[in-house]
């Protein structure tokens, strides 16, 4: 039961991680290529957060969980808190902060167009904070191997 709970955490991690840093990598090419395709680029995001990494997201932590029990690990330990705190940030940005930034970037290109300096400040804002916590995954990926503490 380990090798497999191992095998699905690592295979959803580097599907969630390394899908995120790369859909992160196309925004900021989209930036390059003009504001309809950021739009279009949101959309797309949109669809495949919703489809993809967020059902990702939960089998990783639901994996981590019984990985942690099946390991006989201590869920006080430093370094399953930090993936608990990591998932816990990615989860509120990708409930709370991320739709309604979508919802108001979709509002303002659609009124004042996408090129409109208000959906480019939108479209700023959201890559910047999804910087901030891509960076946070990766740490938390380095803290899962490393397992500090």
């Amino acid at each position: 039961m380990y090798e497999f709970l191992l095998a699905v955490h690592v295979l959803a991690a580097v599907l969630w991680v390394g899908g995120g840093v790369t859909m992160h990598v196309f925004g900021r090419l989209a930036t390059r290529e003009g504001p309809e395709r950021q739009l279009s680029f949101t959309r797309e995001s949109i669809r495949i957060g919703n489809r993809l990494y967020a059902p990702l997201s939960v089998i990783l932590l639901v994996a981590g969980i019984l990985l942690v029990d099946e390991a006989g690990y201590d869920f006080s330990a430093f370094w399953v808190n930090v993936g608990f705190v990591g998932f816990l940030v990615s989860f509120v940005l990708g409930v709370g902060f991320y739709p309604r930034q979508g919802r108001r970037y979709e509002e303002i290109a659609a009124g004042e167009g996408p090129s409109s300096e208000a959906a480019a400040a939108v479209y700023r804002r959201v890559a910047n904070v999804n910087a901030v916590e891509i960076s946070i995954l990766v740490l938390v990926v380095i803290d899962m191997a490393v397992k500090p503490g």
